[in-house]
């Protein structure tokens, strides 16, 4: 066991491994500020209807983009290292492919 993973958490818990709380955090502001900018960027470009009309498959790839580092900063902020952190994930296709490479890793 690493030094970080005896040390107990502000909230009582004993992380496992991984990222330090306090770092989990303020790696979940920067994806969320991160988002806020590729969404702003997808609607400037979407409020021109000939920019909109070309690549509409790919500002919908943009907010799907947001959407997973907003759940990742969920993750983030909330998790505790359980499997069933998953469960909270509202993307199908980001719940899925988690949930194999947990399954992949832990054989």
């Amino acid at each position: 066991m690493t030094a970080m993973a005896a040390m107990p958490m502000p909230d009582g818990e004993v992380p496992t491994a991984g990222v330090p709380r306090p770092l989990a955090q303020a790696l979940a502001a920067e994806l969320v500020l991160a988002s806020s900018m590729l969404a702003d960027l997808a609607y400037d470009l979407g409020s021109d209807d000939a920019t909109l009309r070309r690549h509409m498959a790919s500002l919908q790839r943009i907010d799907h983009i947001t959407q997973i580092q907003l759940a990742i900063a969920d993750l983030l902020r909330t998790s505790r290292g359980a499997d069933s952190d998953i469960a909270q994930v509202t993307l199908q296709d980001m719940a899925d492919r988690l949930r194999t490479f947990l399954t992949s890793d832990a054989a």
